[in-house]
């Protein structure tokens, strides 16, 4: 039974890491469509010059059809939607593996508690879109805080839970999403996922041999 919990963490744990690799590769997408619709719906300008010398620059029609414009302002919202539902999945998959983990002794609660930390620091901040001026800016910066704090406990999480299963990469995995910057994060994220996988397969075979043992000895 507890092989088969092990195996269930392993599983959301390596399932809520893909989904963080996968959402800034979106949120990218969703930053330079936006771009792209920015520029579409930007007002042009025809220059005119008149016999005399003079120079006269006149607004023109959009750049772009404003149908098309329209069209991708819809599909950008629509990008940060699923965005933002994916990155709740993320951390309800982390807090729930690191969960199981931590109940099987194989380490991971203090990744839980930062994998909380993170979920709060999204309410915060968008709390702190709807707000305008100053109170905005404090609940910005309380957010961009907790996120780092919970990042390096993520982090912590995946060495903790790499140490028990003498894991290196994973263990390098962890520390490297510890480090609070997008890059080396994003690359820890990445290792800390192929090394969820070959632990993944640890547990499935151990699990597999397992089962047989017990079919062969009740026969």
């Amino acid at each position: 039974m507890r092989q088969l919990d092990e195996l269930e963490g392993v599983r959301r744990l390596r399932s809520g890491v893909l989904l963080l690799i996968l959402v800034p590769l979106l949120l990218f997408i969703v930053a330079v469509m936006a771009a792209a619709a920015f520029a579409a719906l930007r007002p042009g300008y025809r220059v005119t010059v008149m016999a005399s010398g003079h120079v006269f620059a006149q607004a023109d029609s959009y750049l772009g059809p404003s149908l098309a414009a329209v069209g991708i302002a819809i599909l950008v919202a629509a990008l940060a939607l699923v965005s933002l539902v994916l990155i709740v999945m993320a951390f309800g998959r982390l807090s729930g593996g690191f969960s199981l983990l931590s109940a099987a002794g194989r380490g991971g609660s203090i990744g839980a508690a930062g994998t909380w930390l993170v979920i709060i620091a999204i309410i915060i901040a968008l709390l702190g879109a709807a707000l305008f001026m100053f109170g905005g800016f404090i609940a910005t910066w309380i957010a961009f805080v907790l996120a780092a704090v919970g990042f390096i406990l993520i982090g912590v999480g995946l060495f903790e839970v790499g140490s028990s299963y003498r894991n290196s990469l994973l263990e390098a995995g962890g520390i490297l999403v510890a480090i609070p910057l997008l890059i080396t994060s994003f690359i820890g994220l990445i290792l800390s996922y192929v090394a969820l996988g070959d632990v993944e397969r640890e547990l499935q075979a151990k699990a597999s041999q397992g089962g047989a043992q017990q079919a062969t000895t009740t026969s």
